[in-house]
């Protein structure tokens, strides 16, 4: 098997990094002026990630692409743009989604214990809960999941892999080599400022994503892996408000 590439044969200006991580931390203050909002109209605070990708970071990043693909006419915005077969998009989202799902699962303990001591003083109202631990009514679990499976389900995926995958990735400073794909996960880890103590889990989970996107060249077999974990949660809240009794 061959090597696999850290980024596209074609000279890419590459972004300052200290300004996507600006970016990053950024991404936490729509959600936390956004979590009141839900509160005040009953909505648990799930609701107000999907508020946010479809309000504040889908716009944000679309409107990054945008101006970079103004700016750099000659220069393709979206670099890892192949589009593979619908038999091999869905076998590599398949995988993507498994090693995933093992990553959240033999992770837990650590995120849990992350959570408890390191990240003891973040607020229980800041933590993304969805509501079916009772509360709520079902109407509002309804909202909540009408706006996560817009918002996190129909543009965070798109949106976050044509930017982070199909964007940054093949413009990771060539200095880093190799480690190149670790320091992407870690970068997209950290941008989910709002459950820091998931990091561990979500750079596990994504290196695998990351290096079948550089293997396939293309973002699509990500955005299927990453819709369908992110339909995970509108599933749960479905399921709770069709429960019997």
């Amino acid at each position: 098997m061959s090597a696999l590439p850290c980024r596209p044969p074609l000279t890419l200006c590459r972004p300052r990094y200290s300004s996507t991580w600006g970016r990053a931390c950024w991404s936490v203050r729509p959600y936390l002026a956004l979590v009141p909002a839900a509160r005040a109209l009953g909505l648990p605070s799930a609701a107000a990630i999907g508020a946010q990708a479809l309000l504040v970071t889908g716009p944000l990043m679309i409107g990054i692409l945008k101006v970079s693909s103004h700016r750099r006419p000659g220069e393709p915005t979206i670099a890892l743009r192949r589009v593979p077969t619908v038999a091999a998009t869905l076998g590599w989202a398949t995988l993507m989604i498994c090693a995933a799902a093992a990553a959240f699962v033999l992770t837990r303990p650590v995120a849990a214990w992350l959570e408890r001591t390191v990240f003891w003083a973040w607020p229980d109202s800041w933590k993304p809960q969805l509501g079916t631990a009772g509360g709520y009514s079902d109407s509002a679990l309804l909202w909540t999941a009408v706006l996560l499976l817009i918002g996190s389900v129909l543009i965070a995926p798109v949106v976050e892999e044509a930017y982070f995958r199909g964007y940054l990735l093949p413009r990771m400073p060539v200095r880093l080599g190799r480690p190149a794909p670790v320091a992407h996960a870690v970068l997209f880890a950290l941008y989910h400022v709002w459950t820091l103590w998931l990091t561990p889990t979500r750079i596990l989970a994504i290196l695998p994503l990351i290096y079948i996107t550089l293997r396939t060249r293309s973002v699509l077999p990500a955005m299927v892996a990453h819709v369908v974990l992110n339909l995970i949660d509108v599933v749960v809240i479905i399921v709770f408000i069709i429960r019997p009794g």
